[in-house]
């Protein structure tokens, strides 16, 4: 597949970050057949693309999201090739505007909350934290299509890892329901279905 572009890359970023991830993954998955590209038997899908017969899976707020869990029956077909290449670089971009979203968030409520008479954007440990994550943003930018599924993986594991910091910069606010945050978790929860975890080493490799 053709590598995306700097217009692209940056159009992907901002649908996740404005339109939000199901929006971005809409247009990931533009033209492909989720039930024989996920790579495994159930998969996260806006849900605009959920048929009315579809077997979607309860979640505890897929749907505050505009997104589904939906679960395949495959009737003896193998497992599809999940998103590779491309597809993979162009949802890491929506993942990237998703977390950018938040951490803008989370910049203000550090900012208006206090501890020790000082904001808590101002302690040394946030503020690292959150360089950190404007950093990993940055280095994500940078990075060229991951062409194999190991390559791919990692781009989003580590992602996933800056999601999780990102959560926890909101502190107890991050792990409720209706907060915001909980896109973050989705977000991990679509790269974990949608990308095919590579196979161990050749040669026995542990």
């Amino acid at each position: 597949m053709n590598a995306i572009g700097t217009n692209e890359r940056r159009r992907f970023w901002d649908l996740g970050r404005e339109g939000g991830l199901a929006a971005g993954l809409a247009a990931v998955l533009e033209g492909l057949d989720p039930a024989s590209e996920a790579p495994g038997n159930a998969a996260v899908l806006p849900l605009s693309a959920v048929g009315a017969d579809a077997d979607v899976r309860p979640h505890p707020f897929a749907a505050l999201d505009g997104l589904a869990l939906v679960r395949f029956t495959r009737s003896g077909a193998g497992p599809g090739s999940g998103l590779t290449g491309r597809h993979a670089a162009l949802l890491a971009a929506v993942r990237v505007g998703v977390l950018s979203r938040m951490v803008d968030t989370a910049v203000r409520r550090l900012s208006s909350r206090r501890f020790g008479g000082v904001p808590l954007i101002e302690h040394q440990l946030v503020g690292g934290a959150l360089a950190d994550l404007v950093t990993e943003m940055e280095t994500d930018a940078a990075m060229p299509d991951s062409p194999s599924a190991e390559a791919a993986w990692d781009r989003h594991e580590r992602l996933t890892e800056a999601g999780w910091a990102a959560t926890r910069l909101f502190g107890a606010e991050g792990y409720i329901t209706d907060h915001p945050a909980r896109c973050l978790y989705l977000s991990v929860l679509t790269a974990d279905l949608w990308l095919a975890r590579p196979g161990p080493p050749k040669g026995g490799g542990r």
